[in-house]
C-alpha cells in the first residue's frame, strides 16, 4: 500500500481495509498523510472464534478421545463425564472475543474470570 501511495501509481486507493484486527503495520507515514481511511475487521471473527473456544473446553471436559478410544475398540466404558457448569473460566485479553466467549461460557454456567492488558 505504501508503495502505491509513495510511487502514485496510476489507481490511488479510496480505502484500504484490514482483514486483521491491528491496523498499526499499516500506518506508514504515506498512508498517514494520504487521507485514505483505514479500518479493520474488528469483531469479524469473536462468535466463530468463541465457539471454538466452548468447544475445546467441551472436547476435554468430555474426554473426546477417550470415547472415540472405546468407540474404536468397541467397548463400553462407564465412567463420570465432567460438566462446565460452576466451572471457572480465565480468558487473557478482553477484547471482543474474550467478551464475545465470557457470554457464551456463562451461558453454559461458568465463572468467567478475565485480565486485560
Amino acid at each position: 500500500v505504501s508503495r502505491i501511495l509513495e510511487h502514485g501509481g496510476r489507481a490511488k486507493p479510496r480505502w484500504i481495509h484490514s482483514l486483521l484486527a491491528g491496523v498499526d503495520h499499516l500506518l506508514t507515514p504515506a498512508v498517514k498523510t494520504s487521507g485514505c481511511p483505514v479500518t479493520n475487521a474488528k469483531g469479524c471473527f469473536s462468535s466463530s472464534l468463541a465457539e471454538y473456544a466452548l468447544f475445546a473446553c467441551m472436547y476435554f471436559d468430555k474426554e473426546v478421545p477417550r470415547l472415540q478410544a472405546n468407540r474404536e475398540a468397541q467397548r463400553w466404558e462407564r465412567f463420570v463425564m465432567g460438566e462446565l457448569r460452576g466451572k471457572t473460566m480465565a480468558i487473557l485479553g478482553y477484547g471482543d472475543i474474550g467478551q464475545t466467549t465470557a457470554r457464551l461460557a456463562r451461558a453454559f454456567g461458568m465463572h468467567v474470570t478475565a485480565v486485560r492488558r
